[in-house]
């Protein structure tokens, strides 16, 4: 069985601190970044997948509303 693991596409991801693909993780694997000092709501970073954690089920990607979050 070949598992996937999420990725993040840079062109789509919004950096949002609402990442809704981080608050559909059962597994708190999918970890948005500090708040941005320059852009109030946006997170300072891309979001990161804390592949110990990550459990593939795909939660993320089915959540993200941009389609940033491919399983992979």
């Amino acid at each position: 069985m070949l598992l996937k693991i999420p990725w993040v596409d840079r062109t789509k991801c919004k950096c949002e601190l609402d990442c809704k693909a981080a608050e559909h993780c059962k597994k708190k694997a999918f970890q948005v970044q500090l708040p941005s000092e320059d852009e109030p709501g946006k997170a300072s970073d891309f979001p990161r997948v804390d592949l110990e954690q990550c459990k593939q089920c795909g939660d993320c990607e089915k959540a993200c509303p941009e389609h940033a979050v491919k399983m992979v």
